[in-house]
């Protein structure tokens, strides 16, 4: 578990956030009712990212307007999920996390114990791609004062390649913006 962690890099995001303690056997029945459709669903938005990203090079207008149609679909697409799906995009309240493709960390108010399962449902901004992972608590670092929230860190469990590639590319893609800015900024301070 340690070398996966330290495999991939973790980067500050804001992402929608929702999420719900589950039992075991709810973990399961959850997985194996959604199994095809996340399957289906996570390796479409693969095989997009990886499309646009090669066709940015040659073109990068065309890579951008293909970028905007797949956020526009994923954001309508949202609201037409089977099983009760959450409508993630009409609250738009943003939750600041640490994400990398195998886990992640963010602050709540919510009792969270270590070694809850969770169920996660997030919203990628700005592509507005939605994942619905499971995860367990591996740690929590408790508040100091009532205001402030606690600190959770969760291991995604049975994460599929498509789902996990997802996340790389949006990791890929905040850090190339964040360069981009940085780049922008030191240009404009010479």
């Amino acid at each position: 578990m340690m070398e996966d962690r330290r495999r991939f890099f973790r980067l500050d995001d804001e992402v929608v956030l929702d999420f719900q303690t589950l039992s075991r056997e709810d973990v399961a029945a959850w997985r194996e009712s959604h199994q095809q459709q996340r399957d289906e669903l996570a390796q479409l938005e693969q095989d997009i990212g990886s499309q646009i990203s090669q066709l940015r090079t040659q073109n990068p207008a065309i890579a951008r307007l293909l970028e905007l149609f797949n956020q526009k679909i994923n954001t309508l697409g949202a609201n037409h999920l089977p099983g009760g799906a959450r409508d993630l995009s009409a609250t738009e309240a943003r939750t600041r996390i640490n994400l990398s493709a195998c886990g992640m960390a963010f602050h709540t108010h919510e009792d969270v114990n270590a070694e809850d399962h969770l169920l996660l449902h997030m919203q990628l901004k700005p592509s507005n791609t939605e994942l619905s992972l499971t995860g367990k608590v591996i740690s929590i670092e408790k508040a100091r004062s009532p205001e402030e929230a606690n600190l959770v860190r969760i291991d995604f469990h049975d994460l599929k390649e498509a789902e996990q590639e997802v996340l790389i590319q949006h990791l890929f893609q905040l850090q190339n913006r964040h360069l981009k800015l940085r780049s922008e900024d030191s240009a404009n301070d010479e």
